[in-house]
């Protein structure tokens, strides 16, 4: 059985997940909390293996219970109301969220990765993560969890040079010529990368554009990247990535 802790302040949405997760054979609720305070008493008291968590309560924030707690070896699924920040923190994490209103197939598929029996280490290794880039807004700092086979990798965008589509694969090309290859399509990191400075100026590669050291518009158009590699740039992304390169400019 998985013993679960809900910590939510909203009673008709405690209401609502107990409802849905009556279905989930192996799911045992063994308690709720309204607020950060509760939350943490009940985690040291039960033990759970995984909490349904709010993202902002009457007393603090999920974060702040996270960061109080004793011990970080059990799996969370926050939960939350359209907050762009916490959601970008939650994908770089590697780390599974909710909106409200509740989605019943989302809650599903988020329960399936918790049977996956992540290890304690691994776990704890993403919430650090996670509340490190809760605390920073620059990029430089920033950093993403992939997941390779077994292996978790913990990066800082700026060891990332570009990312290549492969099928249902992507390629990650890092400095030092390191390669990791995740089993993510491009378009998934292309969603969230982008913000931080990467452009898709081709169906085939996500680049970092801090890291293109050189635009060639001849032709289709090809840039040099830091360690030799050159790549294409598709027809049509050519203007757009000469505008992106323009406004670096000092």
């Amino acid at each position: 059985m998985i013993k679960s802790l809900i910590i939510d302040d909203e009673k008709p949405f405690i209401n609502s997940l107990r409802s849905i997760l009556k279905t989930e054979k192996d799911i045992q609720i063994i308690g709720e909390a309204r607020s950060v305070e509760e939350g943490i008493s009940m985690i040291n008291e039960t033990e759970p293996d995984l909490i349904f968590l709010d993202i902002q309560m009457s007393d603090g924030t999920g974060f702040d219970l996270l960061k109080k707690a004793n011990r970080r070896d059990f799996h969370v699924i926050f939960i939350t109301a359209h907050d762009q920040h916490a959601i970008e923190a939650f994908r770089f994490s590697a780390i599974d969220y909710l909106l409200k209103p509740l989605l019943s197939q989302h809650l599903y598929a988020a329960l399936e990765k918790v049977r996956e029996k992540t290890e304690a280490s691994k776990i704890n290794l993403q919430l650090s993560v996670l509340l490190d880039n809760m605390e920073t807004m620059s990029r430089s700092n920033k950093k993403i969890i992939l997941r390779e086979s077994e292996t978790l990798h913990i990066l800082k965008l700026d060891e990332i040079l570009y990312c290549e589509a492969d099928g249902s694969y992507t390629n990650f090309f890092l400095t030092e010529k390191r390669k990791i290859v995740v089993s993510q399509h491009l378009k998934e990191f292309e969603d969230y990368l982008s913000p931080s400075g990467f452009f898709r100026g081709h169906r085939s590669y996500l680049i970092n554009v801090s890291k293109i050291l050189r635009f060639d518009r001849l032709d289709r158009g090809t840039v040099l990247i830091e360690g030799g590699n050159k790549l294409s740039i598709s027809l049509r992304k050519k203007d757009k990535l000469l505008q992106v390169l323009n406004s670096l400019r000092i």
